[in-house]
């Protein structure tokens, strides 16, 4: 076809240079016609092109109704038009695990305009969720999926340590009621607490149990495994004393550090007289023996589940 209009132009052209002057702007018409008509050839169709895309705006860790950490991670979920003609009727659907989140209908998305909503995805600790979104129309499809791994440090981080304080969890209900069933009547509830820790786990470096230099533990991991390192002993602990009731203003986590070595015990408020306890110890050790082993330490970092500070 292309050879054939080029053959027509030159003939055209020759027509013009011998045609008599009142013929060349019949000549000069059908040329523009047929530049007009190689020209259509090569215009784009019109049609709509939808794009989507998530992107994490925000994420943190709480503890929710379970009291075990979840990330709350916030997304902005963004459908646009990349295509020259409007996108008419335009079905967008978010799901999580395949169950829909949102479906909203878009009367039309003209070319490089924008649809952005919100999608908050909620995922215990360790565990992961897949979230996807689709945008439809009758000349066009596009979906996206993203998975959100809930990967929690198991390092000192600020804004982590209370999500390992747990309360709530099942597990540090049931011991808790155990061991305060089984103590005798003189033994201060607090102490029957910190000495079934003391009796009950087994001490070792987080590199013997994990292979790392630093690894914390939630309760429940120290209630099964037997063992855990100073920090796991007084999360465990700490857990004991707010499920037995204890006010977050009244018992902490303390961090410490002596010649850039780490420790963490417990600081709590009893009969108005603030105490170091260490959970590796027992019987009345907080008499005196709390007070030889921590010794030297300067208190850096105190958090529960409700609150975390630090005394610098």
């Amino acid at each position: 076809m292309r050879k054939v209009v080029v053959f027509l132009i030159i003939v055209v052209v020759l027509l013009f240079c011998i045609a008599p002057f009142t013929f060349r702007n019949q000549i000069q018409e059908f040329i523009t016609y047929i530049q007009n008509a190689i020209g259509n050839q090569n215009s784009p169709v019109l049609l709509p092109e939808l794009a989507v895309d998530i992107k994490e705006t925000s994420s943190y860790w709480e503890n929710l109704a379970s009291n075990l950490p979840e990330l709350i991670s916030n997304f902005d979920a963004s459908v646009i038009n990349l295509g020259n003609a409007s996108a008419e009727n335009v079905e967008i659907i978010a799901k999580i695990d395949g169950v829909n989140y949102y479906t909203k209908f878009v009367t039309a998305l003209q070319p490089s305009e924008t649809y952005t909503n919100s999608i908050i995805v909620e995922v215990r600790y360790n565990s992961a969720k897949m979230v996807t979104l689709e945008a439809s129309c009758a000349l066009s499809f596009n979906s996206k999926t993203i998975i959100v791994n809930a990967n929690l440090s198991r390092k000192f981080d600020e804004n982590l340590c209370c999500s390992f304080i747990t309360p709530e969890d099942q597990n540090v209900i049931e011991l808790k009621n155990i061991i305060l069933k089984e103590k005798t009547p003189v033994t201060p509830n607090w102490m029957a607490l910190r000495d079934w820790i003391s009796n009950n786990i087994q001490y070792k470096r987080d590199s013997e149990i994990h292979g790392e230099s630093e690894y914390w533990q939630f309760p429940n991991e120290t209630i099964q495994l037997g063992i855990g390192d100073c920090e796991d002993f007084s999360i465990l602990l700490c857990s004991l004393l707010r499920a037995d009731g204890w006010s977050p203003d009244s018992v902490h986590v303390i961090v410490g550090e002596q010649n850039n070595q780490y420790h963490a015990w417990i600081r709590v408020i009893w009969n108005d007289i603030e105490y170091n306890i260490e959970p590796q110890a027992n019987g009345f050790a907080v008499a005196l023996g709390d007070h030889l082993t921590l010794s030297g330490y300067t208190a850096k970092y105190y958090f529960n589940d409700k609150q975390f500070g630090n005394y610098e």
